[in-house]
């Protein structure tokens, strides 16, 4: 099979290649999409309509409200692991073995919800053990994406991938309701369809992965480059992202900026829901937030050609900061949907220019445990931002509780225009050209890192 590369592995990165084929000419690429898309439509569908049949079931929203605290831990618990074992195992058998288990599960739901046996308890084993399979595997498809796109095209990749998911988003939920109208069993139904489409689709991409998977093998058993791979193993690849300054800085802006975009979202679902406003208008919420990301996953991809990656992250987080600071300065819908509609533009290009300057750099063994480290750095800070809003809309109302979350990212904001490492990431044309030159310094200061976690910005850039 055609593993959808020119030239040589995207492992490598260094064959001169003059013309890459667009993503859509490539058919391992389209194989990926659509196992990606089957999986993310069935976890959106999934994730509106079992809350829904849990209220139905048992009319308790608090039971609902735990039920997802408790998936989330579930997942966050096995995330980092199962980011290891996409490292040091095929990935394709790993995501046709995910993509059973979620077909399955829900397989049973759906027999339960038709035969009328299906009981709270039930349910809320049902949805951990989801949530569990969610974490471990779920890192799986997007470190596939790095075996099949040639590393210049990471960026494009996810910027077209942003466009996906705001459409996904834009269309799960009405989808679900849908279908949950014609019975929590069809809806159940569907969704183990959907689960078994991205199983199969991501299995038929063995053949490209198991080549990926043998030129990193020889690549660790050649002497010459013994000293760029890295071992397997959680802690293993967390020192790996930590121990460098620019990859370091860029996870910790994620975490601030997760809890400050999650923060704004429930603030603004919890406020208007106590203001007496409409289930319908409250929906609007997630529609005007799609719809930003949607115009703005159009511009993505050109703006990455153009700009440098960092001056581009930059003025993204400038938009997204400025725009949700001026949300809680008046908390008319119209105004937050047109502030929310703003914010989200910049998402997109943000998203990828970050996420694909990120894949490209990681040696190749270590993609998955990077992408559970991502979603990891996501999902620690998530359970603070309800506690603050809780707090906020008790003490202070909804605008100051808005206006403190927008804060957070007009902070991680000033911090990536004040940092060198952030600000100085290059035009995807030289991303590789990041890890030989980290490799020199790293080999040149391993000594000073071990004391000390402050790294000297100025100094280091002098030296590249």
């Amino acid at each position: 099979m055609n593993t959808s590369q020119p030239t040589g592995s995207p492992a490598s990165g260094t064959n001169s290649v003059t013309q890459l084929p667009t993503l859509r000419a490539q058919r391992n690429y389209r194989i990926w999409w659509l196992a990606d898309s089957s999986a993310l439509l069935a976890g959106g569908i999934y994730g509106f309509i079992l809350p829904l049949i849990l209220l139905a079931t048992t009319n308790s929203p608090v039971l609902a409200g735990t039920l997802a605290a408790l998936g989330l831990a579930a997942r966050a618990s096995l995330t980092l692991a199962g980011g290891a074992m996409a490292d040091r195992s095929d990935r394709a058998r790993m995501m046709l073995i995910g993509g059973l288990c979620g077909a399955l599960f829900t397989a049973a739901l759906a027999l339960g919800s038709t035969m009328g046996s299906l009981s709270a308890t039930v349910l809320c084993v049902a949805h951990i053990l989801m949530e569990l399979r969610g974490g471990y595997f779920g890192s799986t498809t997007n470190a596939a994406l790095k075996d099949i796109v040639h590393p210049k095209q990471l960026g494009r990749a996810l910027a077209a991938n942003q466009g996906r998911d705001s459409v996904l988003m834009l269309g799960s939920a009405p989808l679900g309701g849908l279908l949950l109208g014609l019975g929590g069993g069809v809806a159940l139904l569907v969704v183990s369809a959907l689960n078994l489409i991205a199983s199969f689709t991501g299995f038929a991409l063995r053949k490209p992965l198991r080549a990926a998977e043998e030129s990193t093998k020889k690549r660790r058993d050649d002497p010459a480059s013994a000293d760029q791979t890295v071992d397997h193993g959680i802690l293993a690849g967390m020192r790996w992202c930590f121990s460098r300054p620019r990859l370091r800085a860029l996870l910790l802006l994620i975490m601030a900026v997760n809890i400050g975009v999650n923060g704004l979202m429930t603030t603004l679902i919890y406020g208007l829901q106590q203001r007496g406003e409409d289930a319908w208008v409250i929906g609007l919420v997630s529609t005007f937030m799609g719809a930003g990301m949607l115009i703005g996953s159009l511009l993505a991809t050109s703006l990455i050609d153009k700009f440098r990656t960092g001056l581009l992250a930059c003025t993204c987080l400038s938009v997204l900061g400025g725009a949700m600071i001026l949300i809680g300065l008046n908390t008319h819908l119209l105004w937050m949907g047109v502030m929310l509609l703003v914010s989200f533009l910049s998402v997109p290009a943000l998203n990828a220019s970050i996420g694909g300057y990120f894949m490209t750099i990681i040696p190749q063994e270590m993609a998955g445990r990077a992408n559970s480290l991502i979603t990891f750095m996501a999902l620690a800070a998530m359970p603070l931002a309800p506690l603050a809003t809780g707090f906020g809309l008790e003490g202070f109302g909804m605008g100051p509780t808005l206006m403190f979350f927008g804060s957070l990212v007009v902070l991680a904001m000033l911090a990536a225009w004040l940092s060198p490492q952030v600000r100085g990431i290059p035009h995807p044309d030289h991303w590789l050209e990041e890890p030989a030159e980290c490799e020199i310094f790293d080999s040149k200061t391993s000594r000073d890192a071990e004391s000390s976690m402050l790294v000297d910005q100025a100094t280091k850039e002098n030296q590249k």
